[in-house]
């Protein structure tokens, strides 16, 4: 007889065939399975090391549960409430709540756990400056111009950059995308000649930048900066829904979403 793998293992085995990495995410939601897979490295991980939490925790607490199927929503609920117990953030054991959804098919919400919700003013991570800048500032300069997440310009090559009278008017996002979903991205008027002289003289097949973005740097917080920028720049084009404009900009779907970038 075969031994009965471990909860981890089971947690992991679950995890893997999840797993559509290099996958279109955006291909998945036409089709409406985009729910049952995993379709970034960044996901798989945060949601592996959260799995092996919930393991440890299911093991002490429920010795007698030796499969997945014997998990059931009671024991999810009580395990984030223990969380948020424990000092975890609301951002914490949300991704938890995604993890047993994800590979449980157990939805929670805070209110049946009894959690306190995720509150924008709580939210600290990358939002406090905390004054790194690189030596030559030209990741910041192209991430101030153009929003891209890091992975979206780590991948980034120079044709891929819409160039017009020598200057850098938009960016066409095909690799590193979240979700892998390919849009177009308007570059800020005021750093248009800027990328320009940065990439004048590379080849089309070269990535824009040839340095690696240093974990220290707020990547994230230059894209709230071009968010807000670029909002009002839609608005003095006179857009009919610039909301919507920069939604798409930015990659998302829905409008609610700029809030998060300071966008009001």
């Amino acid at each position: 007889m075969a031994k009965r793998p471990s909860l981890g293992h089971q947690f992991h085995q679950a995890l893997e065939s999840k797993k559509c990495i290099g996958q279109s995410r955006h291909e998945a939601k036409i089709k409406g399975v985009a729910s049952k897979g995993i379709y970034s490295y960044k996901t798989y991980d945060a949601y592996k090391n959260s799995s092996k939490q919930f393991a440890k925790w299911i093991k002490s607490e429920f010795p007698e549960v030796k499969y997945l199927d014997q998990i059931n929503k009671d024991m999810c609920k009580k395990y984030i409430k223990f969380r948020e117990q424990s000092g975890y953030s609301a951002y914490t054991y949300s991704q938890d709540m995604a993890m047993i959804s994800k590979i449980l098919d157990i939805s929670l919400t805070k209110k049946e756990c009894d959690v306190a919700t995720r509150k924008l003013n709580n939210i600290t991570k990358n939002r406090t400056y905390n004054g790194y800048r690189t030596s030559s500032e030209a990741i910041e300069t192209i991430l101030r111009g153009t929003g891209l997440r890091r992975e979206e310009l780590v991948n980034l090559k120079v044709k891929n950059l819409l160039i017009k009278d020598n200057k850098v008017t938009g960016v066409l996002v095909k690799k590193g995308a979240k979700g892998g979903k390919f849009r177009q991205v308007q570059v800020l008027k005021g750093y248009q000649e800027c990328i320009y002289k940065l990439v004048e003289g590379l080849q089309g097949d070269s990535k824009v930048i040839s340095e690696q973005i240093p974990k220290k740097l707020q990547a994230h917080r230059y894209r709230a900066e071009y968010a807000q920028n670029m909002y009002k720049e839609l608005i003095e084009l006179g857009r009919k829904d610039p909301a919507q404009d920069l939604t798409e900009s930015m990659g998302h779907n829905r409008k609610s979403v700029l809030v998060h970038y300071g966008v009001k």
